[in-house]
């Protein structure tokens, strides 16, 4: 097996008979071997009634189908934990990643035996609302400066990478997972490719601004501890500006009061995002459950 291609879905039901067939003839067109591992991340919709009629009809589809909705992050890994190709892609299953960029990302790292991952980034996202824009750039450079885990701005999950990058992602067990962030953190030689993104041709993105905000908020916290350490910098700050309004002024200003309020609720919004982390991580609970397994 050369190639395994993992593919998230949740809700695609409409999208997955064209997916699957741009994609297949596309690979076998290239004379790629490969197996297309679609996780069915707790759908709604007939995704699952799609799924079993593809793998019933093709051997090379393998199938895994969660107990509920785990999240994107738990159904990479479960396509990763499974995928048996001497080279592994994650692709989602909507079309706005194509076959044509997949194969060129497989070929550059075949023929580049120095690299060991091929990442697509946006390079242009003017098709993009302007506050997802703003809170995605805000994202970037806040990782980039408080974390040790570098990341290119518009990196995507969208990448061809070699087996021995796949073991070292599954080889980490934490449960709080953020795939842009391992990628970084695990090293490994990487090249980067632009691409512009397909137009979906069905349904709406399932990423709402609550989640893109909770999912950042995860990557920041994933790779860095300076939130914390910044709570320490903040109290000592206040306690000095309290000492000197008490020195200068004679009394325990209005102002300071509202200033140390404002770092006490500061401090333990960054201690309960932590402690909640630490919290699911002692729980010791799978990152997903499955289901259904088709062809595996």
């Amino acid at each position: 097996m050369k190639l395994s291609v993992v593919v998230p879905c949740y809700n695609e039901f409409q999208s997955l008979n064209k997916f699957y067939d741009e994609v297949n003839t596309k690979l076998n067109d290239e004379k790629i071997t490969h197996e297309l591992i679609f996780i069915d991340d707790g759908s709604n919709d007939d995704t699952i009634k799609i799924l079993r009629e593809l793998a019933k009809n093709d051997k090379n589809v393998k199938v895994i189908s969660f107990s509920r909705n785990f999240g994107k992050e738990a159904a990479m890994l479960a396509g990763l934990e499974h995928a048996k190709g001497e080279y592994v892609g994650i692709m989602d299953a909507d079309l706005q990643h194509t076959p044509e960029v997949l194969v060129s990302m497989y070929n550059k790292l075949i023929e580049n035996d120095e690299y060991d991952v091929v990442c697509s980034y946006k390079e242009n996202r003017n098709k993009e609302s302007k506050i997802k824009k703003t809170l995605v750039s805000i994202f970037y450079r806040l990782n980039n400066r408080i974390s040790n885990v570098k990341m290119l701005p518009g990196a995507s999950d969208f990448r061809v990478f070699k087996k021995s990058v796949k073991d070292a992602i599954i080889s980490l067990k934490e449960n709080n997972r953020f795939l842009k962030g391992i990628f970084s953190w695990i090293g490994f030689n990487t090249i980067y490719m632009p691409y512009e993104p397909e137009e979906r041709l069905y349904g709406k993105t399932k990423w709402s601004l609550f989640k893109l905000i909770k999912y950042s908020l995860n990557g920041l916290i994933a790779f860095s501890t300076k939130p914390l350490k910044l709570t320490f910098i903040l109290g000592v700050i206040t306690l000095i500006i309290g000492l000197l309004d008490i020195i200068l002024m004679g009394n325990l200003g209005f102002r300071v009061v509202i200033l140390f309020l404002g770092f006490i609720m500061y401090g333990i919004g960054t201690l309960s995002l932590y402690l909640s982390k630490m919290y699911d991580g002692l729980l010791r609970r799978p990152c997903y459950i499955i289901k259904e397994k088709i062809n595996l």
